[in-house]
């Protein structure tokens, strides 16, 4: 918790962007890729349709700005070590779902091709906390790289979200 202007403690607000909640990911193919990660972590060997810009941007600009980042894993295919990062993460995020107080706003792309987006909705259902808001959109996984109109809505709904918890 953090404490406001008048001392009282409050939990932050969070804001989840097409959160990567669930993978299709066996505990033998866990195994499997922590030996993996063990022996060549950096090795490019997981096939993913999260390094393919197209199915993530859908705004031209934003899709080439993000393509030319040079942070940017591209080449279709995600180092083992990072592969084995994103399932470590999900699954201890998935044991503790009803421990979710926070306040947040939880926003799904319904294009998304990356995260599997029942992972999301299974968090709406499980978390504890009294103040979610959950938005769907007509997207593709990178929300805020939509073009107008619907980049708009987007940026206007996460707005009035906080405003709406913040300034009062």
């Amino acid at each position: 918790t953090i404490p406001d202007d008048a001392g009282n403690d409050k939990d932050p607000l969070v804001i989840l962007m097409a959160p990567m909640l669930k993978l299709n990911v066996s505990s033998w193919e866990r195994t499997a890729l922590q030996c993996l990660a063990f022996l060549t972590p950096t090795a490019e060997l997981i096939p993913s349709s999260a390094t393919d810009a197209s199915k993530q941007y859908r705004d031209e600009i934003k899709r080439n700005e993000c393509e030319t980042d040079q942070l940017t894993v591209s080449g279709g295919k995600l180092r083992v070590a990072s592969a084995l990062t994103c399932v470590d993460i999900t699954w201890k995020l998935r044991d503790n779902f009803q421990a979710i107080s926070n306040p947040y706003l939880l926003l799904i792309a319904e294009e998304d091709v990356v995260v599997n987006n029942e992972g999301a909705e299974e968090f709406y259902d499980a978390s504890c906390s009294s103040d979610k808001t959950i938005k769907k959109y007509p997207a593709l996984h990178g929300l805020l790289c939509e073009p107008p109109p619907l980049f708009d809505q987007i940026r206007e709904d996460i707005l009035e979200w906080v405003n709406e918890r913040v300034v009062a």
